[in-house]
Order: C-alpha cells, then sequence, then structure tokens
C-alpha cells in the first residue's frame, strides 16, 4: 500500500517531522528544508526532493542517498548543504530493492484496478530488479513476479509474452533445490498451455520438452506426481510420431504401476498403448512378442478387454480381414473411447491392411 505526503501539506504528520528532523542535520547554511515528495511503502519509502536534485531512499529506520544531481545556475545554488558524511549511500542492492518492491505495488494497485497493461509492466520491472539483487530471497521474489505479470498478460491476451514470463519464473524456481516440485509444477502448466487447441501458437514439442523437466524434477524430489508427468510425456511422444520413445516410456509406467496399489488397475493401458506405439510402426511380430511377454508380466492385463482388443486386431492382421479389424475396433471404441491419437493409428493400419488385402 502507497501512501504519498508533500512537505507543504503535511508538516505536522509523524513521518515529514522525522524527515525534517533528518534533513536539519544535512543543511548547512540554509534557512528552510528544501520541499520533498514523500512515498511510503509498506517495507520502505522513498523521498525525493522537488526541485529534482536528490533522492533517499528509507529502510529499518535509516535514510539512504539513493541519487544526486549537481545543479548549478543563477536561481538555483549548488546542492552544497547535504553532508555526505552524514547521510549513507545506499548500496546497489538495497536500492534495487527499494526499486522492485515499488514496482511490485504499483503492480498490485493496477491489478486491483484491472489495469492489466500496468501490472503487467510493473510486475515484469519488479522480478528484474530483484533477479539483479540475485540472492536466493529476491530470486523467488522475481519468480512470483514473473508468475503474477503472466496472469495479467493473459488478461491481455498476450499469450507468447506470458508463457515466456511463466517459463522464466519455472526456470528461476528449477536452480533452486528447494524449489523443483514447484518449478514441475510450473512446468506442467506451461505444457498445458502449450497443448491447448485455443492457442494460436499451440506446440506440441515445447509442451513435450515441459513434460520432460517437469517429471525429472518431480523425481528428484521424490515427489507421486512424478509418474503422471511421465504419462502425459508418453502419451505426447506417441502423439507427435515418437513410438519408440512411447514404447519405452509406457514400459517404465506399467512397471512402476504394477508395483503402486493406488495406481494398479492402469497397468492395463498403459500396456494397451504401448502395444498400439508398436501397431504404428507396423511391426506385427515384435507387437506379438510383447503381449506374450507383457500377459506373463502383468497378469491383470491378461483378462482385460485391451488384451482381448489387441488379439483380435493380430488375428484381422494375420488373416488380411480389414473388416474384422474395423469391427473389433468399432467394438471397442463403443465402450472405451479411444483418444485421437489412437484412433490415428489404428485407421493407418486399416488402411495398410486394405492395401495388403487387395495385393
Amino acid at each position: 500500500m502507497l501512501t504519498r505526503e508533500e512537505s507543504k501539506d503535511s508538516s505536522a504528520s509523524s513521518s515529514s517531522r522525522e524527515l525534517f528532523k533528518f534533513f536539519n542535520k544535512l543543511l548547512v547554511g540554509q534557512s528552510a528544508v528544501p520541499e520533498f515528495i514523500l512515498d511510503n511503502y509498506i517495507l520502505f519509502s522513498i523521498v525525493k526532493l522537488k526541485d529534482g536534485s536528490a533522492t533517499y531512499l528509507g529502510l529499518l529506520d535509516k535514510w539512504y542517498l539513493m541519487s544526486k544531481i549537481e545543479i548549478v545556475g543563477k536561481n538555483r545554488k549548488s546542492i552544497s548543504f547535504i553532508h555526505e558524511k552524514n547521510a549513507e549511500t545506499a548500496t546497489e542492492s538495497q536500492v534495487l530493492e527499494g526499486m522492485a518492491y515499488k514496482e511490485k505495488e504499483d503492480a498490485i494497485r493496477a491489478k486491483g484496478k484491472r489495469d492489466f497493461q500496468t501490472s503487467s509492466r510493473c510486475f515484469l520491472s519488479a522480478a528484474k530488479y530483484f533477479q539483479k539483487i540475485g540472492d536466493d530471497y529476491n530470486l523467488l521474489e522475481a519468480a512470483g513476479c514473473y508468475e503474477d505479470a503472466y496472469k495479467s498478460l493473459q488478461q491481455l491476451n498476450q499469450l507468447d509474452k506470458a508463457l515466456k514470463a511463466l517459463e522464466t519464473a519455472a526456470s528461476i524456481y528449477e536452480k533452486n533445490d528447494r524449489q523443483h516440485s514447484r518449478a514441475a509444477r510450473t512446468y506442467e502448466s506451461l505444457a498445458e498451455q502449450h497443448k491447448k487447441i485455443t492457442n494460436p501458437n499451440r506446440n506440441l514439442e515445447k509442451a513435450l520438452v515441459m513434460h520432460k523437466k517437469a517429471a525429472e524434477l518431480f523425481e528428484l524430489d521424490n515427489d507421486g506426481r512424478y509418474l503422471f508427468s511421465l504419462i502425459s510425456q508418453a502419451e505426447l511422444s506417441a502423439e507427435l510420431g515418437y513410438y519408440e520413445q512411447g514404447i519405452i516410456l509406457f514400459e517404465q509406467i506399467a512397471a512402476t504401476a504394477a508395483n503402486d496399489s493406488l495406481l494398479n488397475f492402469r497397468v492395463k493401458d498403459h500396456v494397451f498403448w504401448q502395444c498400439l506405439c508398436i501397431i504404428a510402426l507396423d511391426d506385427w511380430v515384435r507387437l506379438e512378442k510383447q503381449l506374450a511377454q507383457s500377459s506373463e508380466s502383468y497378469p491383470s492385463f491378461t483378462d482385460s478387454r485391451e488384451c482381448e482388443f489387441v488379439n483380435s486386431l493380430i488375428a484381422a492382421k494375420n488373416s488380411y480381414d480389414p473388416s474384422a479389424f474395423a469391427t473389433a475396433c468399432k467394438k471397442y471404441d463403443q465402450l472405451t473411447k479411444l483418444a485421437p491419437w489412437q484412433t490415428n493409428i489404428l485407421l493407418k493400419a486399416k488402411k495398410g491392411l486394405e492395401v495388403e488385402d487387395l495385393q
């Protein structure tokens, strides 16, 4: 929250009285305290002399000289009344921190007024100041400001800038050993944004990278959400046509889920999706071997509709019967809706089978 006082209007306020005492110590041969404007923020204050000659930062009951300009002219004397020995000069970090908090509070006020243009600009400015300071505390402040900027930019429908701000926040969290899960959650949010159909710059390759980073970071923190990021990564790999990568990931997911009592029921899905990736490679010999191996490793898969479906596809393939292939797909899809990437794989396989049947 910001409050503003001017020396000529508020000489009775406690803040101004303290400032008058402070300036009196700095005056040499001057009959009056210079006029100033005082901006009080939550954690600090900034005083600007109205003649523009100096700016002071108030932190923890101390005042620091932020900037000083020598002004020489007929009607304006050089500001020689300032004793440097009586006014401590703020360190670069203190100045940056003061500017950062000022920008952040301006951003919060603008956001409250739904002025998202100003709030996004001020949040980004604050984030950059916090980043320049560079210690862990201020870097986390910077990341938080980038996240807030992302939200304001979304309101302005500036999606590219919004996602860039959010990715910067994620990269800051990623470098902090105690923020891996937070970084992972942020990367997951980025992945979902890049996958959205409504995003005019939809980028599935970028989404895949984000899911991969999220999975790695969740794993570093032993966070159970690791598996769900891995599933998203595997599905997107299959959708993008990286079938070998999908096969490896689905195998890893199935093995992990099989040892988890809460996720064991999903093993059949992951084995089935792995089989679809093998079908996409048109390697039916490999598919039969994988089906036999999976049935042995995961007994729950053997009795599933998914296993029955894959067996019916293999039978249709071996008998060069595209009609039986289509019937099996329709029957399965009626009870369990196939995802678009799965449907595309099966349609391509059916067309290949039709060509073989004609030959």
